[in-house]
């Protein structure tokens, strides 16, 4: 592995590859990259230059990133054909950029999945606000179970549904909600407030409209 590679060890993506023989790791790498382009290669045709875009982006990324940015966009054009909704919008730059680049640095399954969610709404209507990517890669995965857990108590059905789906997207091989909580839920609904997608009224924690928002943006378009 490259001085660049071992960077990546902060996420996990550097101990992914020590964790692969050299041989499956190239087969690995090959497949990403063929998997990526050919999901890209729609994009190319519908959105002027933004396919270009994304995919110089992905051919700068080392091989690590490569894997994780190939898994989330494989899983969120999946999102998308599943959801059986019509594409209406076109996608942003300022959106997919990001969010493709975001999801190629996270090692945590759970976030990587949500990431896929985002990059899913913005491909099916183009509606996804350019903060949110930014609000997302400052969230740990406690963060999100916390968001997760005031967000299931709106009362706005559609919230409620959408939080249900996004402690879906959390809940990796059956680890519970309590199991997700690494760090005290006190510290996390301070830095949630602090971005604005939460806030506390009569005494208890409520999502701002900021955060309602947020929430559907970050869930899996299937979700009922």
């Amino acid at each position: 592995m490259s001085e660049g590679d071992n960077s990546m060890d902060l996420t996990g993506a550097g101990k992914l590859a020590n964790a692969i023989p050299k041989e499956g790791w190239k087969k690995l790498i090959d497949t990403a990259c063929t998997t990526f382009s050919d999901l890209v290669a729609p994009i190319t045709k519908t959105t002027a230059g933004l396919g270009g875009l994304i995919q110089a982006k992905f051919d700068t990324m080392i091989d690590a990133q490569k894997v994780f940015a190939a898994d989330a966009l494989y899983n969120a054009k999946d999102k998308v054909d599943r959801s059986g909704k019509t594409i209406t919008g076109i996608p942003k730059s300022k959106v997919l950029l990001p969010s493709i680049e975001n999801a190629s640095l996270e090692s945590d399954d759970g976030l990587r999945d949500i990431w896929s969610n985002l990059i899913a709404n913005e491909m099916l209507d183009g509606s996804v606000h350019p903060e949110f990517p930014l609000v997302l890669s400052r969230l740990s995965s406690n963060d999100a179970s916390v968001l997760s857990e005031i967000a299931a108590n709106n009362s706005k059905i559609t919230v409620q549904s959408a939080a249900k789906a996004l402690t879906v997207s959390l809940s990796i091989m059956g680890i519970s909600f309590s199991q997700l909580l690494e760090e005290p839920a006190d510290f996390s609904r301070e830095h949630l407030e602090r971005l604005n997608l939460i806030q506390k009224g009569n005494g208890k924690w409520m999502l701002t409209y900021f955060g309602e928002e947020f929430v559907k943006a970050v869930t899996d378009p299937n979700f009922e």
